[in-house]
């Protein structure tokens, strides 16, 4: 076979291998698209709308439990457990969400779901969507959210989340917080 054969097939070859690359990347971009839907759909049928659940009366909170809120705050939402237990309060500001803990519970931030879900899915999933809007031009870079999460040790003592930016952001937000911690929860407690 002469050079000028063999510089053929490898040329008809690399045709071939980069229409079989491409088709792959189709393939594989929609199976990216269809998996978000999927887990959008996941999402939204994993947890249950406040308005939804039963209306229980409220129980007082004992006092070391009592937390108060910054001048600041628009809206305090006390997070529970179904079994009634406080886990912690939830501060919603305007450009900003804090999450604190019930003092008398412990929450490791090693337990499951807190990175694979809360951290992993819900925070990172929106910073990187900020991102890619700000990319886009969309929003302004200062405009991605950013979170920090204060621990003593592996113990979760705050969360603080910026850039929340609208409603729809910090409903998905309050109740993803308040399902990781309940069943970080309900971990501790086996």
């Amino acid at each position: 076979m002469s050079d000028r054969e063999e510089l053929e097939k490898l040329l008809q070859s690399k045709k071939r291998i980069e229409k079989k690359i491409a088709k792959y990347e189709s393939e594989l971009t929609h199976l990216r698209h269809l998996l978000s839907l999927v887990e959008k759909q996941i999402t939204e049928k994993s947890f249950k709308v406040a308005e939804t659940l039963p209306q229980k009366a409220p129980t007082p909170q004992p006092i070391e439990e009592r937390v108060t809120s910054p001048p600041t705050t628009k809206q305090v939402i006390p997070l529970r457990a179904t079994d009634g237990t406080f886990l912690g309060n939830i501060y919603v500001e305007e450009k900003e969400i804090r999450v604190v803990p019930s003092d008398s519970i412990k929450f490791n931030v090693n337990t499951p779901p807190f990175h694979q879900f809360l951290v992993g899915k819900v925070l990172s999933g929106m910073v990187s969507k900020d991102r890619n809007e700000a990319v886009s031009g969309t929003i302004t870079p200062d405009e991605i959210l950013t979170y920090r999460i204060l621990q003593d040790g592996d113990i979760l003592k705050e969360i603080i989340i910026r850039n929340y930016r609208d409603e729809r952001r910090a409903i998905t937000l309050k109740n993803s917080i308040r399902w990781t911690l309940e069943k970080m929860y309900e971990k501790m407690k086996l």
